[in-house]
């Protein structure tokens, strides 16, 4: 028979571990430690992964700007007349997406602002990488309308006033009265000014020299040998040839021949043009006669010559009483350029635009507009009244505002 001898268990003093309480604890040490060094090691993946995504992302947003700014001076050096010009105010054009050879594309928005006088034009770009990681950005631009009739008067080499007044008023705020004009009918000449028997209301410049003869006042600044002002542009003809003659009234001492292009209009006769736009070579008006017209609010008809306009033997007869809504230009470079003759009456609201013809006003009547012209003559008391709404009417010159690149917020 057998039998078990127990032996005593050693006794462990208070305050020291068992080695089999030790045993335990190394298992989970181990599992923590591999769980934060995993943790550290994801997290500084994931930090890698981030910036290179971050790094990427402003690579792809710089690449969209320069896409956006490729397709605004893409739009601005190809820039579309003829769609921009058939804009109404508020109208907006959409010119589609474009390719870029950088693996990019942009789509240029054009919007017009004006209220219908000077063109303003927002030009929005949109830039934009392709792929899944592509970029956008969006750019803006603006381009306005050059206003041409800033000037009471402006020659491209001399002026003379003989007699009379020159002052200005505003069509657009209210009408002409005499006694209360405004003071800013400015006169430039990229040559000499002769004042005599005339007041100026307004500011006057020459390149050359300024004189006053008798009577010869300028209420404002006269500046004499000044920098030369920038020469006004001449115009092309139109093409296609000269007016129809189905679009000219004929009746009794009206003779239009669409061969030649001379409309002359006898003594006592009147010739009422309702047309937006003619085209001529010579407009005679001879004892009395007179061109009447009388576009309507938001209209304008426009008269273009290639030779000559003299209109002293008769009168141009506006009975809107707006010079915004009815003009005479010249075209083209004839070689020995007519002198323009213009005369005043009672509703002679016009502008003048002929930069390589002379022009002349006689006769002692009152012009409501402005005269462009290559040297210009007023005698015989006759009156010239700028019409300031003249200096923001549509423009056929457009130009990149400066300072107006912007990039939207977001993009």
């Amino acid at each position: 028979m057998m039998t078990e001898t127990r032996v005593p268990r050693e006794e462990i003093p208070a305050g020291r571990n068992s080695p089999r309480d030790r045993k335990g604890f190394v298992f989970p040490t181990v599992v923590f430690s591999i769980a934060v060094m995993s943790i550290v090691v994801v997290a500084a993946v994931n930090t890698s992964t981030d910036e290179r995504r971050a790094s990427r992302a402003t690579r792809e947003s710089t690449l969209a700007i320069y896409a956006a700014e490729a397709g605004l001076r893409q739009t601005y050096g190809s820039w579309p007349s003829a769609s921009v010009k058939a804009l109404n105010p508020g109208d907006s054009l959409d010119l589609g997406w474009q390719t870029l050879s950088s693996n990019s594309t942009y789509r240029t928005f054009i919007h017009r602002l004006d209220k219908g006088g000077l063109q303003e034009y927002d030009v929005v770009v949109q830039g934009r990488r392709l792929g899944l990681n592509g970029g956008m950005a969006t750019l803006v631009g603006v381009v306005g309308g050059v206003p041409v009739l800033t000037y009471a008067v402006f020659s491209k080499t001399n002026v003379s006033l003989g007699s009379g007044i020159v002052d200005s008023y505003d069509s657009e705020v209210a009408p002409y009265v005499a006694g209360a004009a405004d003071s800013n009918a400015t006169i430039w000449a990229n040559g000499n000014i002769d004042i005599s028997k005339t007041t100026v209301q307004g500011d006057v410049t020459a390149t050359g020299t300024i004189t006053y003869g008798n009577l010869g006042v300028v209420t404002g600044t006269a500046t004499a040998t000044a920098p030369p002002a920038p020469a006004m542009d001449i115009n092309a003809c139109p093409v296609g040839g000269y007016t129809p003659a189905a679009n000219v009234p004929s009746g009794p001492g009206i003779t239009y021949n669409s061969l030649t292009g001379v409309l002359s209009v006898a003594a006592g006769a009147v010739v009422n043009l309702t047309a937006s736009q003619y085209y001529f070579s010579q407009v005679i008006l001879q004892g009395n006669s007179t061109i009447l017209v009388n576009p309507p609010a938001g209209t304008h008809i426009e008269i273009t010559i290639s030779d000559l306009l003299n209109v002293s033997g008769g009168s141009v007869t506006n009975l809107s009483a707006a010079a915004t809504r009815l003009g005479f230009s010249s075209c083209g470079s004839p070689a020995l350029p007519s002198t323009w003759s213009l005369t005043g009456g009672s509703s002679s609201a016009f502008s003048v635009y002929a930069p390589n013809h002379p022009v002349s006003l006689s006769g002692g009547g009152d012009i409501w507009g402005a005269v462009v012209a290559s040297t210009y003559t007023a005698t015989g008391g006759s009156n010239l009244h700028y019409d300031e709404a003249l200096a923001r009417q549509p423009s056929n010159k457009l130009i990149v505002q400066r300072g107006t690149w912007a990039q939207m917020p977001g993009s």
